[in-house]
């Protein structure tokens, strides 16, 4: 499985909603399960699937999709 279906899939699960769904979503304002408590479960999650690497990125707390998430993760050399 590629790393961003591993991260697709841990989100996926922290907001309740099907994969294909937050692939659609342009961002997890419009996902109804989304809230800043589940923001931070996703950072705390990515954080830990990358062994604290994650938490360093600050771009990462304002990253508010999917999408945007793989993005920062690419330009700091975490998933290629």
């Amino acid at each position: 499985m590629k790393k961003e279906e591993v991260i697709y899939k841990a989100i996926s699960e922290i907001l309740n909603v099907s994969i294909n769904r937050l692939k659609k979503t342009k961002n997890f304002y419009s996902i109804k399960q989304w809230d800043s408590l589940n923001h931070l479960n996703i950072l705390i999650k990515l954080d830990t699937m990358f062994n604290n690497k994650v938490s360093p990125i600050k771009k990462m707390a304002k990253a508010d999709s999917v999408k945007k998430i793989i993005k920062l993760l690419r330009a700091n050399n975490l998933i290629s």
